[in-house]
């Protein structure tokens, strides 16, 4: 079983391996945070789908 880790945005409990945990050296998001960030990079709003002006 992986060890659980804190998401640094919502601070959600995930699980994730050590080795992850040492690659990204502790800034572990969950998939709902990493999705948020994914579409504020592309400038699209996630609540509307629409691009952010």
């Amino acid at each position: 079983m992986s060890p659980l880790f804190r998401c640094l945005m919502c601070t959600k409990d995930i699980e994730r391996s050590t080795r992850s945990f040492w690659r990204h050296k502790g800034h572990l998001l969950c998939s709902s945070c990493k999705d948020q960030l994914e579409f504020e990079s592309k400038g699209v709003s996630r609540s509307s789908g629409e691009p952010i002006r």
